[in-house]
């Protein structure tokens, strides 16, 4: 008998904790939306459904059509607990997240950076005296301080107002790809001097994994480190379907000036 109200203390007890953190979680999304304008910055452009594919491909979507389930704050504590269980069963073993909500998160980063940039902007449009020079910081400092709240309300917008397929042209259409690029189709006129549309499939793969996982190389200044890095990207990934890189698909690359330590 003893044992038995022992279960159910500790059942009651368990039940309160994951509603207590439920509600937790419910009053941080709301305080984090509170922050984020109504409506969200929008991609550039929709990219063709090869680059799609093979940003899925990237973060472990295989075979499978692209997708993303659609979160709300309870779904989201729930994930928190997956996590945790996955962390703790795994002995601390580093996971990554599951291709569609690799896609959120990286969605919901790209969208991150391109509201800090429109704050930035409209806190350096007043005219630059000390006084204002001052205030400025202070703004830029303060919307720093809710970091976590709005990452969070911001992951699970992204996931309930967009499609797959829009979060995906959202990542293609954001990000550093080097050479001033900060979109694919910017990538593709930089280091092939065409279209999106007109890249080879080889081509498309190249800018694709040079966004997230090839970042800092310039493939013309050192052709055979970066096809090392790219085949232990494309190992990583463990895709046997993205093609390799051909001494081809490197000649065909505008020409830059290399640094000397290239």
């Amino acid at each position: 008998m003893a044992l038995g109200n022992f279960l159910k203390w500790v059942g009651g007890g368990l039940v309160a904790i994951v509603a207590a953190l439920c509600l937790l979680v419910q009053g941080a999304y709301w305080y984090g939306a509170s922050m984020l304008p109504q409506r969200l910055p929008q991609p550039g452009r929709e990219y063709p459904a090869a680059a799609r594919e093979l940003l899925w491909r990237t973060l472990g979507g295989g075979d499978a059509a692209i997708s993303a389930r659609r979160l709300n704050a309870f779904s989201y504590a729930g994930l928190i607990f997956e996590t945790l269980f996955l962390y703790l069963d795994r002995h601390g073993e580093s996971m990554l997240p599951a291709a569609d909500l690799g896609l959120v998160e990286q969605t919901s980063f790209a969208v991150r950076d391109a509201l800090v940039e429109i704050r930035r902007a409209r806190v350096a449009a007043p005219s630059s005296t000390s006084t204002s020079a001052g205030s400025n910081a202070a703004a830029l400092q303060q919307v720093s301080y809710d970091y976590g709240f709005e990452s969070m309300a911001l992951f699970i917008r992204a996931s309930r107002e967009w499609p797959a397929e829009r979060m995906a042209d959202f990542v293609l259409d954001s990000g550093d790809y080097g050479r001033d690029s900060a979109s694919l189709e910017r990538a593709a006129q930089a280091y092939f001097g065409v279209t999106v549309e007109q890249l080879t499939r080889e081509e498309l793969a190249m800018l694709v994994l040079l966004r997230i996982h090839l970042g800092g190389r310039d493939p013309h200044c050192a052709p055979e480190a970066f096809r090392l890095a790219y085949a232990e990207a494309t190992q990583g990934i463990g895709d046997p379907k993205l093609p390799a890189l051909s001494t081809q698909t490197l000649a065909r690359l505008k020409p830059i000036a290399c640094p000397p330590d290239a």
